[in-house]
């Protein structure tokens, strides 16, 4: 909120669509937490320090991801708000990079566990 100018808090539609997507994005981050355990559990059989990088790389996305789902829920709010254009496709953009990501290193796992 700026200062001296206020803000309507209420939802700007009444089917709260900014709310639902706000809380699909922190779904999706939730599964790639789970999706990050459930690697490293499978890669620690093999190479404790490879499965540690793994986590800690997935995990950090993931929270990463969580905090760009949050500032853009926040942002989209204020925008439709006071009428502005919808912020841009970063956390998208950043999703399926995690996914490529991730598609690769199970890949990896499955051709270097032969």
């Amino acid at each position: 909120m700026r200062a001296g100018r206020h803000v309507n808090r209420q939802p700007w539609d009444r089917g709260l669509q900014v709310e639902r997507t706000a809380l699909a994005w922190l779904r999706t981050c939730l599964a790639l937490v789970a999706v990050a355990l459930v690697a490293f559990r499978f890669a620690a059989h093999r190479s404790l320090p490879l499965a540690l990088v793994l986590l800690a790389g997935v995990l950090g996305f993931g929270l990463v991801a969580g905090v760009l789902a949050w500032r853009r829920y926040r942002t989209s709010d204020e925008h439709l708000t006071e009428d502005r254009p919808l912020p841009g496709g970063g956390l998208a953009g950043l999703m399926t990079a995690i996914t490529i990501l991730t598609g690769m290193l199970g890949l990896a796992y499955a051709l270097l566990g032969r």
